[in-house]
């Protein structure tokens, strides 16, 4: 991380084309992570972009893969401008996307694939309100939940599945000086509530990538389906 952010700085004070007065650079979209974030090339540096003023569906929501799919039509291999405000918690530049006039974020809230944040600017509120009167993309749901909202219930969704797991129970004996991934979790066949416990008692917060509180998301995701 620090190599990144020294990396980062660097480009952001020296390098001559990537910043203007107005703290824009132009970079080419190589990475879709979601439907609200993506990674920008500039020169040899791929950069973490958090869209600013929109949040989209998770991917286990309703319409988070098509936002996600979204994103990637509008940017994907193309070179964009990004208009830079600040950073977020995770060290991700925030920023509006440009696609030469075209603002991408104001975009997807038009599509229908994300939702303005509660306190932001006007334009965005106005486009969301305009998208939920005609029943664009998410809206068509009858009952579209907030991301902010889903997240919220998921943390406290697995706080109470841990809670129930008894501390005496066979599966209570985990041994932490072995960092397992979740890709070698799933190897071995453990349940989801084998992957809690070790998440808990080993506090391996890097099995929680994206911090929604929900440890390996794609085993999560499996053990909703059975």
């Amino acid at each position: 991380m620090k190599k990144y952010l020294l990396a980062l700085f660097s480009l952001l004070i020296f390098t001559p084309i990537a910043f203007s007065a107005e703290r824009q650079i132009q970079c080419k979209v190589v990475g879709i992570s979601d439907g609200d974030t993506l990674t920008c090339l500039l020169e040899r540096t791929p950069l973490k972009i958090r869209l600013q003023h929109i949040d989209a569906p998770e991917s286990t929501q309703a319409f988070g893969n098509r936002a996600k799919q979204a994103l990637s039509h509008l940017t994907f291999k193309k070179n964009v401008t990004i208009h830079i405000s600040s950073y977020d918690k995770y060290q991700r530049i925030l920023g509006v996307i440009y696609d030469g006039d075209r603002n991408i974020n104001l975009t997807l809230i038009e599509m229908g694939m994300a939702w303005a944040y509660r306190q932001t600017q006007p334009i965005y509120q106005q486009a969301q309100l305009q998208a939920q009167t005609n029943k664009i993309g998410l809206w068509r749901d009858p009952n579209p939940i907030n991301p902010a909202d889903w997240r919220s219930s998921k943390r406290s969704d697995t706080t109470q599945n841990l809670q129930k797991i008894p501390y005496n129970s066979p599966l209570g004996i985990v041994d932490c000086s072995k960092q397992l991934s979740c890709k070698e979790m799933e190897r071995r066949g453990f349940s989801y509530a084998q992957v809690q416990q070790h998440y808990q008692q080993c506090n391996w917060k890097e099995r929680d990538g994206n911090k929604d509180g929900i440890p390996c998301n794609r085993l999560y995701r499996k053990a909703q389906q059975r």
